[in-house]
């Protein structure tokens, strides 16, 4: 079997998840959406794929991506919302406006042609998203089939490369400058993949699995994200990923609040006291760099030198900014690295010297409603599902947002982690959307834990649960 094989697998696998596993069509769609992107995000020349495939605006998988996105859209147009539906107006209006300036932003972009077809790429998927994402994930039986998809996903793509890796046999397994990538074809991607996936980890361990193996299988998969983890030397990946999992608990319930404290002050002080796990984390931070201290360290940090020296440029156009997809050119003469230099590695500032200050403001503002959603679950009580859902949901946001200060990954459409992130930010929405104390007529289900199986929803039509549920 030749590496190729590898991507081969990938690919059937989630292919036949998606033909007999999952019935709901527009779950089909976003899959194949997903995969598409999952196989950009792969290490495609390792595996095999000529860059004639992937690199022009029309390589074939170009035009499968653009293809896969229109019926994403088309999909959810088709779709009505649910009753008890409760929409954002205002949340709505910033996102239009929004959207609105990055399309005009592309009028005075150097490439007009690629930044007005990013931003349209931007705004057909926030329609497949506000449209039909949020109605679909607005039913509790589409969140947990949902959380499935990417459960299996996770199996599909962590364990065995993992494995492979410390076995010594290093079969299709992604090694970059000594750093461990897994299937990807960076260790950033790969720590952000991680670190996004770890709620779902978390919520089969804590809301889905019920026998001993099960359970025993989920914290062996958590353990191999860690490890991963570990072994990329992510810094940023692994940070995320610890931000995730205490974020997950601090939205359960109260004593999981104390807990996550606990635990995270038990950590820092391990790590103060005990001197080898202290000379280790140094090792981690400094990524092999013989320097006095880890403060020397984010002075030499590729990432600051490059904000040092793009931030006068962005400064100077602070009212319209570059374009969109624009501002990110200028970081080359800051940096000796072509790769790296191919992005400001920060969404926000880089969202800022598309747009100046009014578009941060605007994203800024639309973070600030979303913070006020997340806010509202948590301190909402509800059915231990529910809130096991909404922590997934929250968990995410808050993650991915923190793993945006150091990647540009937020408005690529194209970008694998910024799918991830934003259907997580429209499943936040749609569950504020549903909010029990205020829609008694879809109440959530007493005892839902037991009154749901993975293997597939109860026949009956129950409150609360959409009719898109039945049969999966």
């Amino acid at each position: 079997m030749t590496v190729p094989a590898v991507l081969i697998i990938l690919v059937g696998s989630v292919l036949w998840l998606l033909r007999y596993r999952f019935r709901d069509r527009f779950l089909r769609a976003y899959g194949l959406f997903f995969l598409v992107l999952l196989v950009y995000a792969s290490n495609k020349e390792y595996y095999g794929l000529p860059s004639g495939m992937y690199e022009s605006a029309v390589s074939p998988l170009s035009l499968i991506r653009w293809g896969l996105l229109i019926l994403l859209v088309w999909m959810a147009l088709r779709m009505k919302r649910p009753a008890g539906f409760r929409a954002d107006i205002l949340l709505g209006a910033l996102v239009v406006s929004l959207l609105s300036y990055i399309l005009i932003s592309s009028v005075y972009a150097d490439d007009f042609g690629y930044s007005f077809m990013r931003g349209l790429s931007l705004t057909l998927l926030t329609v497949a998203l506000m449209k039909g994402l949020s109605s679909h994930l607005f039913s509790s039986v589409n969140c947990l089939n949902f959380f499935r998809l990417k459960y299996y996903v996770i199996w599909i793509t962590i364990p065995l490369l993992f494995v492979m890796l410390i076995s010594g046999v290093y079969y299709g397994v992604t090694l970059i400058g000594g750093q461990y990538a897994g299937l990807f074809g960076n260790q950033n991607t790969f720590g952000a993949f991680s670190a996004l996936v770890m709620p779902y980890a978390l919520f089969h361990w804590r809301a889905v699995a019920r026998k001993k193996w099960e359970k025993a299988a989920d914290l062996f998969l958590i353990a191999t994200i860690f490890s991963g983890l570990w072994f990329s030397r992510s810094r940023n990946g692994l940070a995320s990923c610890v931000a995730a999992i205490a974020v997950y608990f601090f939205v359960l319930n109260a004593r999981s609040r104390i807990k996550s404290v606990i635990a995270a002050v038990c950590v820092v002080l391990a790590f103060v006291i005990l001197p080898t796990l202290k000379t280790d984390l140094t090792r981690f931070l400094r990524k092999g760099i013989e320097v006095s201290n880890i403060s020397s360290q984010i002075i030499e940090e590729k990432r600051f030198e490059m904000w040092r020296g793009v931030w006068p440029l962005f400064w100077k156009e602070k009212l319209t900014g570059y374009g969109f997809a624009s501002s990110h050119q200028l970081v080359f003469p800051f940096t000796q690295d072509a790769v790296a230099g191919r992005s400001v590695h920060n969404s926000y500032l880089e969202i800022f010297g598309d747009l100046g200050l009014p578009g941060l403001i605007l994203l800024l503002l639309i973070f600030y409603r979303l913070t006020r959603m997340a806010v509202t679950l948590t301190l909402q009580r509800g059915e231990y599902l529910e809130r096991n859902i909404n922590a997934t949901f929250i968990s995410v946001f808050i993650a991915g947002s923190a793993n945006a200060f150091l990647e540009s990954w937020m408005f690529s459409v194209g970008n694998l982690i910024s799918l991830m992130y934003w259907v997580c930010v429209t499943g936040l929405v749609a569950r504020w959307a549903w909010r029990p104390a205020e829609a008694p007529e879809i109440a959530p289900v007493q005892s839902l834990k037991t009154k749901y199986s993975y293997t597939g929803a109860s026949s009956a039509q129950e409150p609360g649960f959409g009719a898109a549920g039945k049969g999966i």
